[in-house]
């Protein structure tokens, strides 16, 4: 029962040191080959592949570590009126540190399926703060999930361009800023 316990320690390492190696790795670039990070990591192709059958899996595994802690983030604001500002900060932040993951889950061929789940989450999550943050008339009453996903979208595209980490967040900040002077509610938008 030791020898498994064990066992079962030492895989739980290996997992968990792939997944620094790739989120390290990820930061800074979308093409990262398989056997860099395994290098990176200190393990071996095989426990790589065991652990992870391809990139896509990798890149899936660290988006739903950033939504456990987004999902933490909107648990610890559950009252807090700015809820929904707060959170959708947060999930831009997080755009800046892992941009270049995005791209990386939408170019293979499981596109739809590996992002439906994020994309569910996400949804999720911002339901509720969503609707609290247009009920005291901070937000557009029009404003739905999908307008927020979009949103998110259009900040992701205001990072393609930044070519440094700096340049990325100083882009995430304008587009946040632009974003927000959209998103409140004006007597000209209201109908």
């Amino acid at each position: 029962m030791a020898s498994s316990l064990a066992l079962r320690k030492d895989a739980q390492r290996n997992r968990e040191a792939i997944l620094t190696a790739a989120r390290e790795m990820f930061a800074h670039s979308g093409d990262v080959p398989m056997y860099e990070i395994a290098k990176r990591a200190g393990v071996g192709q095989a426990t790589l592949y065991r652990n992870f059958q391809d990139r896509g899996a990798i890149i899936s595994a660290i988006f739903s570590e950033v939504l456990d802690q987004l999902e933490g983030v909107a648990a610890q604001h559950t009252d807090d009126p700015d809820a929904f500002f707060v959170i959708l900060k947060s999930i831009a932040e997080s755009q800046v540190h892992f941009h270049a993951l995005i791209d990386c889950l939408t170019q293979d061929g499981n596109r739809t399926s590996r992002l439906e789940e994020p994309r569910q989450r996400l949804t999720d999550m911002l339901r509720r703060p969503l609707r609290e943050a247009k009920a005291a008339g901070t937000l557009r009453r029009d404003l739905t999930t999908d307008d927020v996903l979009l949103v998110l979208i259009m900040i992701d595209g205001a990072l393609t361009n930044a070519t440094s980490s700096s340049r990325q967040a100083t882009a995430a900040a304008r587009a946040m800023t632009l974003v927000l002077d959209g998103l409140r509610p004006s007597a000209t938008r209201e109908t």
